[in-house]
């Protein structure tokens, strides 16, 4: 083990992100847990630390506030730390309309934004030959991102169209920083763990407990989910998409979409005063 380098797993304290973790701590690398409820998921850190002792440090983080975001990455170079990998994990995808701090829809300022500033932020700590990865999903084939991205409201909201655009923004970032981090070695793919058990497939409906007995036991667990990302992190290339241990390059309409430089430049623009 390393002792001066890290991997950072963002929504560590969620079924995915502890199996990452957990996965991660086993194999002996120096992990941070990212979480936004460090009260709640200090007893998973303290239990994984039992069972690989001095391997885990659990940090606050709430992608849904800029500022949380900003004190996280300052805490991050404050420390000296060199980072290994950033698994961009977290995600929501909310019922109805909320809004982070700052204002935006909840869905796509987690998911996309936040996590678009924490990667810019966070670039410099990590190390030349290291790695990104970023947490999408077969949603983004029904997505869309133009120049009405980031004007989701409560009157036109709907939580498959906010989490698909966010997914297909996502990927597009992916394929952006994969170029653009190709001369530093650093490779950036994106990890999609398919239907995973977890909170975020109920659908708060009445078919729900249906659902839970046909369903469930046929979609993957949190540690098969855990997968993609793992092999992601494990595997030197850039500009995939992983499912699992099987990968794939990012489809060229996607690395060529109409949208990708409006996008990161708006991006960049609502985020200024953090940079």
């Amino acid at each position: 083990m390393n002792t001066n380098r890290y991997i950072i797993v963002t929504g560590a304290g969620g079924s995915i992100g502890s199996a990452i973790t957990r996965s991660l701590a086993h194999e002996g690398h120096n992990v941070i847990m990212a979480c936004r409820n460090v009260a709640k998921d200090t007893p998973l850190c303290q239990e994984i630390d039992k069972e690989c002792p001095g391997t885990v440090t659990i940090m606050q983080l709430d992608l849904a506030s800029l500022d949380s975001i900003k004190s996280f990455a300052d805490n991050i170079k404050d420390k000296g730390y060199a980072i290994e990998a950033l698994i961009n994990n977290a995600g929501v995808m909310n019922k109805k309309y909320r809004t982070t701090h700052e204002g935006y829809e909840m869905t796509i300022g987690v998911n996309f934004l936040g996590t678009y500033l924490l990667t810019e932020l966070l670039l410099p700590s990590i190390v030349d030959g290291g790695s990104i990865t970023f947490t999408t999903s077969l949603t983004r084939y029904i997505g869309t991102v133009d120049e009405h991205f980031f004007d989701l409201t409560a009157d036109n909201y709907g939580r498959f169209r906010a989490y698909s655009r966010s997914k297909l923004a996502t990927t597009l970032y992916t394929a952006h920083l994969a170029q653009k981090l190709s001369a530093r070695n650093i490779h950036v793919n994106a990890a999609d763990p398919g239907v995973v058990d977890t909170g975020m497939i109920r659908m708060d409906a009445w078919f729900d407990p249906l659902a839970d007995k046909l369903f469930r036991p046929i979609i993957s667990t949190p540690r098969q989910g855990a997968l993609s990302a793992l092999t992601a992190y494990r595997t030197p290339c850039s500009g995939e998409i992983f499912e699992k241990t099987r990968h794939h390059a990012i489809p060229k309409r996607l690395r060529q979409h109409r949208y990708t430089s409006w996008l990161i430049a708006e991006a960049e623009r609502l985020t200024t005063q953090w940079r």
